[in-house]
């Protein structure tokens, strides 16, 4: 892996809080592209446009689904602005750059039956249970990612008013609004 992508991933982390995953896939695609660069006999500030179109071209002979190609791109359009803007090129080879369109598929929804029974799944009996039920019931009603809800401090919980404070991908923190849990009766 060259300097330039290890500084860029450092950059990533340090002033785009990104994570550990997002970290991971592009430094698997930045070191696919070095690789590809490599064996054109070319470098990271020496490439142009047609050298990127190029290795596309590959990612698609290799098979690779529109989501992959569209990350590799997103990869790629950052380290180039990240070259940009810290002098080390004039020009960014990607900036016309057109990520293919990605087929979005509807999620599928669990049944009322099966949600109820991962929700009321844990042993209450047990000293994590309780912790492990009111999490499960926090993802349902809130429709938190699972990583904004295990990140969640006391100090985030605000029950009085109905809400927590979560924080998502890029550090963006939003309020999400949690009622009382309804009374049997």
């Amino acid at each position: 892996m060259t300097d330039a992508v290890v500084e860029y991933l450092g950059a990533l982390q340090a002033e785009r809080g990104a994570s550990r995953n997002t970290l991971s896939a592009y430094r698997r695609d930045l070191t696919d592209f070095t690789q590809f660069l490599d064996a054109q006999h070319r470098s990271l500030r020496r490439v142009g446009p047609d050298d990127i179109v190029g290795y596309l071209e590959r990612l698609r002979t290799r098979g690779l689904r529109p989501a992959s190609v569209a990350r590799r791109i997103s990869a790629l359009r950052g380290l180039y602005k990240h070259l940009v803007r810290e002098g080390e090129l004039r020009r960014d080879p990607t900036e016309n750059l057109e990520a293919p369109r990605r087929a979005r598929s509807l999620p599928r929804t669990l049944s009322r039956e099966v949600v109820a029974a991962l929700v009321e799944s844990p042993d209450l009996t047990e000293p994590r249970g309780g912790r492990d039920r009111a999490l499960l019931e926090l993802l349902y009603a809130t429709g938190m990612r699972a990583s904004e809800c295990l990140g969640l401090t006391l100090d985030d919980v605000n029950l009085s008013a109905g809400y927590v404070v979560c924080t998502g991908k890029g550090r963006k923190q939003r309020l999400v609004p949690v009622g009382a849990k309804p009374r049997s009766g």
